[in-house]
């Protein structure tokens, strides 16, 4: 599920009565993960093995899948980094930012609706769930597209993640196709939690 547009584009506004803006173009990630398979002859897709990352800055580390492509397209003041399967059946990718102001507790989530949409929604049949709050305060939205494979339309799955630490965005998203997504989640979730951010440097 390769990121090939990175072009920064900025959300609509979101209506509010309060004198907040959202996200600027200079702080919004776009990521079109687009699956192109081949599954002719195509190995079982399954995870077996982590390997460790660590980012030159030391701000992000977390364990990857062995054997899956790097994709870096991170730009000044933001990370974007995206790991492929090697045939594109499945993606992980972690994103990092500032926001150019503060967005207020109670409207994180409609914020976070507008970056996944702008993000992910140029996908065909793309769906997205509403934002659902976790206990730990980070953010899920579900959310679901379909991908043509050899000939044949599929649909894909993935689930992304908002964190907020100091004052960091960090936006962790992966997706499958289905039906592979109920079998892998466990370890899309283990890669998720065990995500070390040192939230304390900057985005170089």
């Amino acid at each position: 599920m390769p990121a090939n547009d990175t072009t920064k584009v900025s959300p609509p506004p979101t209506p509010t009565n309060t004198a907040t803006t959202t996200p600027s173009p200079t702080s919004i990630p776009t990521a079109s993960p687009k699956p192109t398979v081949t599954p002719i002859n195509l190995p079982e897709l399954e995870i077996k093995e982590f390997e460790p990352y660590k980012h030159r800055s030391g701000i992000l580390e977390m364990d990857v899948p062995k054997g899956w492509k790097l994709i870096d397209k991170s730009q000044t003041g933001e990370l974007l980094l995206t790991w492929n399967e090697q045939a594109g059946r499945a993606t992980i990718s972690s994103n990092i930012f500032v926001p150019p102001s503060e967005i207020p507790e109670n409207r994180l989530s409609d914020v976070f609706a507008v970056i996944i949409k702008e993000m992910y929604g140029n996908q065909t049949d793309f769906e997205m769930l509403s934002p659902v709050v976790e206990s730990t305060g980070n953010i899920v939205i579900a959310w679901t597209s379909t991908v043509t494979v050899n000939n044949q339309k599929i649909k894909f799955q993935a689930n992304s993640k908002l964190q907020r630490l100091n004052n960091k965005l960090i936006i962790v998203t992966f997706g499958v196709i289905e039906p592979k997504f109920a079998e892998l989640k466990d370890s899309f979730f283990k890669i998720s939690n065990n995500q070390v951010i040192n939230a304390e440097l900057a985005i170089p």
